[in-house]
C-alpha cells in the first residue's frame, strides 16, 4: 500500500512540473512574439518586394514629411520666450566706494595744505582730476565743500541704494525696449542666486539726476546736491552686465528640444497601402507603422488572445506527441526543461533578428532542430522544428517564406545531424541546411517571378544562415553537455580515446581486463548497430565496464598467468564478494574521474543481478543445499536498463565463455553463445530492457561472426629448409 502511494505521489509531482514546465514555456513565446509588436507589425524593409496587396483596416493619421517653415517658426518663438541673461556684478558698488573714498581723502589732504601759493593749487587740483579721471571743475567743486566727511558718507548712501538696485547702460536698456524685453533674467554667481527682474526697475547713468535727488535727502543746500550729483555720476558704472554667450546657449538648449513637425497624412479604411508585386518605399513603410502604431486597445488584445491560443494549441499537440510516442519524456523533467529553454532561445535570436535591419531568413531555427536532435532526439525534433517555424513566420509579422525557410532548413539539419560523430560533421550539416535554404529560397524567388538580384541576395543570405548555425551549435553544445548531464556521441568519441587514463592504468595492472574490454567492445558495438541502439555508447562503456577489477586483478582469471589461483586460499563466499565488488569499485573510479552518467549506469547494470555461479557451486560442493543462500553469490545491480546496457552484459558473458572453449569451432561457438544468450533471458536478466526476441537473435548472430573470426584456425605452413 506504501509503494502505491508513493507511487502516486511520484506521478502527481512529475505531473505539477510538467504542468508547471508548459505553462512557463507558453508565457514565455507569448511575450516574445508579442513584444514590441502590434497585430499588424511585419518585416517590411525599404526596396523589397510587396508579396500581397495590404489595405487600412481603419481611419488614421501619421506624421509625414517633416514641416521646415513650421519648424522653424516653433523654434524661434521657442528661442524668442528665452530671457536674456545678465549678470549682476556685486563687486562693482565696493570698487565704486573705494574710488569715492579715495577721492575725499586726497581733496581732504589738499584743502589741508594752507600755504600753496595758487599757482601750486592750481597744480595740486589738475593732478587730483588727472588722477581719478573727474574734471577739474568738480575737483574745485569738492574742494570748496565744508564738510568732506559728511558729504562722503552722504555720497556712500546713495551709491548703495543705487547699486544696490542695479544699474544698466543705456545702450543696453534701449536696445531691451526696442525689442519689447520687459524681463530679464538676473545672476548673482557670487551668492549663486539666479532671479528674474523688469527691465524698468534698473537705472541707467542717464537717470541719475533724478535719481540722485530722490536719494540725496541727507544732503542740505544746492551747491552740495549739485557737487554729489556731478561726483556720483563721474564715478559711478554699470553692475548689471549682458551675458551673450550664456544667452545664446540657453537658446541653442531650448531649440534643440523643439521636436521637427511633421505633415499630418490622414489615411481612410480600405485604402491601399501596398499593391502586390510593388517595390516597398519610404512612406510605405511610414503607413505600415502608422497601422500599427494605431491599433485600438480592443486589437491588441484581441491579437494577445489569439497568440495565447495559437501557442496553447502547440503547446498541447506537443504534449499529447510525448505522451503517446515519448512516453519516456513524461517522467524527465531534464529533458522537458531542455527542450523548452532552446526553444526560448531561438524565439529571442528570432524577436532581436526582425526587429534588427538584418534579413529574417537568418533567424537560426535549423540551431535548435540540431541541438534537440543530437541532445534529445530526432522525432522530438521534427516536432518542435514544425512548431518553431510557424511562431518564427508569426514573429516575422506572418510572413511564409521565413516560416517555409526555417521548416525546410531545420528539417534538414535534423537528418544531417544523424550519426554525427565528430564536429567537423556539425560544419558539413550547417553546409547541407544552408545549401537547402538556397534552393528554397531560389524555388520561391522564380515562383513569384521576382527580379535575380533578389532572390540571390536572399539566397545567400539563406546559405549564411546555415553556416552560422553550425558554428552556433558547436560553440554551445558543450554547454549544454555539462549543464544538462547529456552524453552526446562527439562527447562519446573523445571518451573513446584509448589515451584516458584508466584505461592506461587497466593496461599496466590488469592487461587481461584490458584486452577483455576491447573485444567486449568490438561485440558491443557490432550488436547495437544490428539492433539499433547506440552502437558507440556501447562500445565506450565496454572500455570502462571493468575498470572496477584494477584494483584486485589477480583474483580475475584473464589477468591470472597460470600456477596457483588467488581464490584457492579463500572461501567461495569471501571469492564471489571479491568478484561481485568489482562493479562496485568500477562505479566509485568512474565517479571519481567524472565519467558520464550513461557509462556509469552501464557499470552498475553490465552483471545484472546474475549469478557467480563457479563459486556457488564450490560452496554447494563444501555444504548442504539449505545451507548456502543463492543470492549471497548475485551481483547487487540493477539489471540492464536499456538496449546499451543489455549489448554490453551479453558481450561481456560470451567473450568470457568463449574463452574457456577447448576446440572453438564454428559450430560450437555459435551453440556456445545462444546458450549463454537463452540462460541469461530464463535468468530475467532481460526483462528491464527493451530487448525483443529478434533483436537477441540478431546479437546471437553477430556474436558468432565475431568470435569465429577471433578464434579462427590457420593453416600450418611448413619448415623451410636448413640453411648452411
Amino acid at each position: 500500500m506504501k509503494k502505491i502511494l508513493n507511487r502516486k505521489k511520484r506521478i502527481n509531482s512529475h505531473a505539477f512540473s510538467h504542468i508547471l514546465t508548459a505553462v512557463l514555456a507558453c508565457l514565455f513565446m507569448v511575450t516574445i512574439i508579442q513584444w514590441d509588436r502590434g497585430l499588424f507589425k511585419a518585416d517590411f524593409r525599404e526596396g523589397d518586394i510587396a508579396l500581397s496587396s495590404i489595405y487600412a483596416p481603419y481611419d488614421f493619421n501619421i506624421k509625414g514629411e517633416v514641416n521646415t517653415k513650421a519648424t522653424d517658426i516653433a523654434r524661434k518663438k521657442a528661442a524668442d520666450s528665452v530671457l536674456p541673461i545678465y549678470m549682476f556684478d556685486a563687486g562693482a558698488q565696493q570698487s565704486v566706494l573705494n574710488k569715492a573714498k579715495a577721492i575725499v581723502d586726497s581733496a581732504a589732504l589738499l584743502k589741508a595744505e594752507l600755504d600753496l601759493t595758487d599757482e601750486e593749487k592750481k597744480t595740486k587740483i589738475a593732478g587730483l582730476s588727472a588722477d581719478y579721471n573727474i574734471s577739474e571743475a568738480l575737483a574745485i567743486s569738492i574742494l570748496d565743500l565744508k564738510d568732506l566727511e559728511v558729504f562722503y558718507e552722504a555720497v556712500k548712501d546713495i551709491i548703495g541704494r543705487l547699486m544696490s538696485k542695479g544699474i544698466i547702460s543705456v545702450s543696453e536698456r534701449s536696445r531691451l525696449m526696442e525689442n519689447e524685453i520687459k524681463m530679464i533674467k538676473v545672476i548673482d554667481k557670487i551668492e549663486d542666486i539666479e532671479s528674474t527682474a523688469w527691465v524698468e526697475d534698473f537705472f541707467t547713468l542717464g537717470d541719475l539726476k533724478e535719481s540722485i535727488e530722490n536719494f540725496s535727502s541727507g544732503i542740505r543746500g544746492r551747491k552740495e546736491s549739485s557737487t554729489a550729483n556731478d561726483f556720483i555720476k563721474a564715478i559711478l558704472s554699470t553692475n548689471i552686465i549682458y551675458d551673450e554667450e550664456g544667452t545664446m546657449a540657453e537658446k541653442e538648449e531650448v531649440v534643440q528640444k523643439i521636436e521637427p513637425i511633421r505633415n499630418l497624412i490622414e489615411v481612410k479604411k480600405n485604402e491601399m497601402i501596398l499593391s502586390k508585386g510593388g517595390r516597398i518605399g519610404k512612406d510605405h513603410i511610414v503607413k505600415l507603422k502608422g497601422i500599427e502604431q494605431n491599433e485600438s486597445m480592443a486589437m491588441k488584445i484581441g491579437g494577445l488572445f489569439g497568440i495565447m491560443i495559437l501557442v496553447g494549441l502547440f503547446m498541447l499537440i506537443m504534449a499529447l506527441y510525448i505522451k503517446f510516442y515519448e512516453p519516456i519524456f513524461m517522467s524527465a523533467n531534464k529533458e522537458l526543461v531542455l527542450l523548452s529553454l532552446i526553444s526560448f532561445l531561438v524565439l529571442v535570436a528570432a524577436k532581436a533578428i526582425v526587429i534588427s535591419p538584418w534579413p529574417s531568413n537568418l533567424v537560426p531555427v535549423a540551431v535548435a532542430s540540431m541541438l534537440i536532435a543530437i541532445l534529445i532526439n530526432s522525432r522530438l525534433a521534427i516536432m518542435a522544428t514544425c512548431f518553431l517555424s510557424i511562431l518564427v513566420g508569426m514573429i516575422a509579422g506572418n510572413i511564409l517564406d521565413v516560416a517555409g525557410v526555417s521548416l525546410v532548413g531545420g528539417m534538414v539539419g535534423i537528418f544531417a545531424m544523424k550519426g554525427v560523430r565528430r564536429r567537423s560533421q556539425v560544419m558539413a550539416a550547417g553546409l547541407c541546411i544552408g545549401f537547402a535554404n538556397m534552393s528554397y529560397l531560389i524555388g520561391m524567388g522564380l515562383v513569384r517571378g521576382l527580379d535575380f538580384n533578389t532572390f540571390i541576395t536572399q539566397a545567400l543570405f539563406g546559405l549564411t544562415n546555415g553556416v552560422i548555425s553550425a558554428v552556433i551549435v558547436m560553440s554551445i553544445l558543450p554547454v549544454f553537455e555539462n549543464t544538462f548531464k547529456i552524453t552526446t556521441d562527439i562527447s562519446l568519441l573523445e571518451l573513446a580515446d584509448l589515451n584516458h587514463p584508466l584505461l592506461k592504468e587497466m593496461v599496466m595492472k590488469a592487461p587481461g581486463t584490458y584486452h577483455h574490454s576491447l573485444v567486449v567492445g568490438n561485440l558491443a558495438e557490432a550488436a547495437c548497430e544490428a539492433i539499433g541502439a547506440n552502437p558507440l555508447l556501447a562500445r565506450v562503456s565496454s572500455y570502462f565496464h571493468d575498470i572496477g577489477k584494477i584494483e584486485k586483478a589477480s583474483y580475475f582469471s584473464e589477468n591470472q598467468s597460470g600456477g596457483d589461483s588467488a581464490h584457492d586460499k579463500l572461501s567461495p563466499t569471501m571469492s564471489s564478494l571479491i568478484i561481485t565488488n568489482h562493479v562496485k569499485n568500477g562505479v566509485e573510479l568512474a565517479q571519481k574521474h567524472k565519467l558520464n552518467k550513461k557509462i556509469i549506469d552501464i557499470i552498475r547494470q553490465h552483471h545484472g543481478t546474475g549469478l557467480v555461479f563457479y563459486f556457488f557451486k564450490r560452496a554447494l560442493e563444501k555444504v548442504t543445499d539449505e545451507d548456502v543462500g543463492e543470492q549471497s553469490f548475485r551481483y547487487p545491480g540493477p539489471k540492464p536498463q536499456t538496449k546499451e546496457a543489455a549489448c554490453v552484459l551479453l558481450a561481456d558473458s560470451v567473450e568470457a565463455g568463449s574463452r574457456a572453449l577447448d576446440d572453438p569451432t564454428p559450430s560450437r561457438i555459435k551453440g556456445l553463445v545462444k546458450k549463454i544468450i537463452n540462460n541469461k533471458f530464463i535468468d530475467g536478466q532481460l526483462d528491464e530492457c527493451d530487448l525483443t526476441l529478434k533483436d537477441l537473435e540478431k546479437m546471437a548472430e553477430v556474436f558468432t561472426h565475431i568470435l569465429t573470426g577471433i578464434f579462427h584456425t590457420r593453416v600450418e605452413y611448413p619448415e623451410g629448409p636448413d640453411k648452411a
